[in-house]
Order: structure tokens, then sequence, then C-alpha cells
């Protein structure tokens, strides 16, 4: 009996080994910028979201400045610095108020002086001294002419208007918001600009210097209080004889 032979079996494949890359060449230098662009970028899109405070900066900049400061844990103090702020403004706000009223006191009792308490009212703020007088004493209802009794409060108010030499005068005129419709006033513009002029002329006549004063009509814009009522729309019918202080005061 012939022995069986088995079939040949092809050697097993041969693997070639591919080399290691060279170090040399440069391959992991292209890695390492890849990395650094990418901190790089993270670290420009945390700047754009940061938020950048120049009192946070300068309150800082004082705390390093200090020896005894840079020692320990340097920390910026934002709340104290507030109420620093807060505590200067209530030093300096009080003693303004203090003066404002010292001065409108010094003209009440002017006008109580000349017999005036109860015919004006005086208001005095930061920057000017308004003195307001009410239609019914200047002017007849719907006029423009002044009244017997309001050229002699007026007359009475010179010597006051006069030592106050170096404030300008607007002389202001107000109405309340009932319309008018004459020959002579269309509307209350008219009415209150020729009152505001009227009073300004009799005032250069009494010696007040031109240069300092203006006439403005407001008309109804400028209202004390609502014109519902007899009593709200006689309280804005008023010209106010506003003195402004010099700005370098």
């Amino acid at each position: 009996m012939k022995e069986r032979r088995r079939a040949h079996l092809p050697p097993p494949p041969q693997w070639e080994e591919e080399p290691l890359p060279d170090e040399s060449d440069g391959g992991w230098l292209i890695i390492y910028l890849d990395v650094m662009t990418l901190m790089l970028s993270l670290f420009v899109l945390l700047l754009a979201y940061s938020t950048y405070s120049e009192e946070d900066y300068q309150v800082l900049t004082r705390t390093l400045s200090n020896p005894v400061a840079v020692r320990g844990k340097v920390t910026v103090p934002v709340e104290p610095v507030l109420q620093i702020k807060e505590k200067e403004a209530t030093i300096d706000k009080p003693a303004e108020v203090e003066t404002e009223r010292q001065l409108e006191a010094q003209y009440r009792s002017a006008l109580q002086s000349q017999g005036l308490a109860d015919s004006v009212e005086v208001t005095v703020t930061a920057n000017q001294v308004n003195i307001q007088i009410r239609e019914s004493i200047l002017f007849e209802l719907g006029r423009a002419a002044l009244t017997a009794e309001g050229e002699g409060v007026l007359v009475k108010l010179v010597p006051l208007l006069t030592s106050a030499s170096d404030h300008t005068l607007s002389i202001e005129g107000h109405t309340d918001s009932s319309p008018i419709a004459t020959p002579q006033f269309p509307s209350n513009w008219e009415l209150s600009a020729q009152r505001a002029t009227g009073v300004l002329r009799f005032l250069l006549g009494q010696g007040i210097a031109s240069e300092r004063m203006r006439a403005v009509g407001y008309a109804d814009t400028q209202p004390l209080t609502e014109n519902d009522t007899d009593e709200g729309r006689a309280r804005n019918r008023r010209v106010s004889l506003v003195l402004h202080r010099p700005e370098n005061e």
C-alpha cells in the first residue's frame, strides 16, 4: 500500500519590521507647536471674557505699594473703598446743604423785612436763587400790564437784586394750562413771554443792568403743581426771578 503524503504547506509569511522614526527628523516639534497653539487660544478666550475694573486696579496698586501689605496675602478691598466714598459724600453734602439753608434764611429774612414774606416765595439750590411772585400780585388775569401792587413789590425787591450784582438774572413767565386766544395773546406762550418782558423793562428802569437780565416765557410747560384745581392753577401762574450764581464760585 502506498504511503499517503500530506500536501505541502506554504511557509508562514515573513513580516517586515518597519524602522522606528528617526527623532532627528523634527516630527515631535509639530505636535509641540500644536499644543502651544491650543494653549494660547485658550488664554486669549479667557482674556476676552474677563472684566477689568479700574477701581480694583487702583486699590491693588495702592496695596502693593505698601511694604507691610505685601508680606501677607494681597486682597482687593472693594467694599471698604465704597464705604469710604459714601462717608466722604455724607461729610461734604451736609456742609453744602447747610450753606444753602443759611443763604435761603438770609433771603427770607430780607423779604420779611420788606413785608414780602406772604407775597414772595424763595428757594435756594446749589447754583441759583429762585424768587417766585404770584401772578395775582403782578398782573390781572389774562393781562400783561403790571399792577400798582406788582410795581410796589418789584421796587422792594430791587435792593435784594442789586446786592447780588455778580449774579445773572433770568425773568421767567409761567401760566396755567387754561388756553387763551385773544388778538394780543394767541396762546399762553405770548402771554408768559410778554409778562416776563414787562417785568424786565420795569427792573431796567429801576437801575438793574441790562447785561445781567434776560426774559423767558415758558407758558404752562413748568407747572409747580396740578392744574385740576383753582388753587393749583393760581400757584402755577407766576413770574420767577432766578439769580444764577457765577460758575467760578
